[in-house]
């Protein structure tokens, strides 16, 4: 049994594709929705993984802020960027994390630390995608 996914970010359509089951990652803990859920609508957490069953197979996604619509016919993702598990590039995500927490550990005095939180939080969500996506292999 499966309903239809349907991810929308401002630069379009991300994916619409058939799905079995949607984890999402929102501010009162993860929502699990299924073919058949009720009707519902509810914000995302501003930073998380997304995990979807899509023909038996577990996929992953970095996703930033938004809200997921439940209705009859699909289930829609409206979120500011959501990055596939299977194309974040770990060495890239490593390294943002490691300058983050070297702005944030205070090497840099004019560092806007706030941001260099913000930085951490979007790298570490992207390394959870990518390792989970890769059977939970950790950096």
């Amino acid at each position: 049994m499966s309903f239809r996914l349907l991810a929308l970010t401002p630069n379009g359509v991300f994916f619409d594709k058939e799905v079995e089951e949607a984890y999402f990652p929102a501010p009162e803990g993860t929502m699990g929705i299924f073919e058949g859920y009720t009707p519902i609508c509810f914000s995302l957490s501003s930073a998380g993984v997304i995990k979807i069953m899509e023909s038996g197979k577990e996929r992953f996604y970095a996703v930033f802020g938004g809200a997921v619509s439940v209705e009859a016919d699909k289930t829609t993702i409206l979120s500011e960027d959501i990055e596939d598990g299977m194309t974040i590039d770990m060495a890239r995500a490593i390294a943002a994390r490691d300058r983050a927490l070297d702005l944030i550990d205070g090497k840099d005095p004019n560092a806007d630390v706030e941001r260099a939180r913000a930085a951490l939080n979007r790298a570490l969500v992207r390394i959870d995608a990518k390792s989970s996506q890769e059977g939970g292999r950790k950096s």
